[in-house]
């Protein structure tokens, strides 16, 4: 299952931990999106077996201060 990590933070987030999930093998995209009033925002692009998997997954890297969102992506 594909899943989309939303993070708001207050600095660029794609390269921060990037290589983690490249090295664990489930990285597919990443990027940083254009600094707004609330800060920097960037995503991954996953792809695990589950929810609980990318729950997992987020937990174990450190995002102090940071907004966290999973939503899953349809695959058509």
């Amino acid at each position: 299952m594909r899943f989309m990590v939303f993070v708001r933070s207050s600095g660029p987030l794609a390269a921060l931990h990037g290589d983690e999930l490249l090295r664990a093998g489930v990285l597919l995209d990443a990027g940083d999106f254009v600094p707004d009033a609330c800060g920097v925002s960037g995503f991954w692009l996953i792809d695990v077996r589950d929810r609980e998997e990318a729950v997992a997954r987020m937990k174990r890297i450190a995002l102090p201060a940071c907004v966290v969102e999973i939503r899953q992506v349809a695959v058509v």
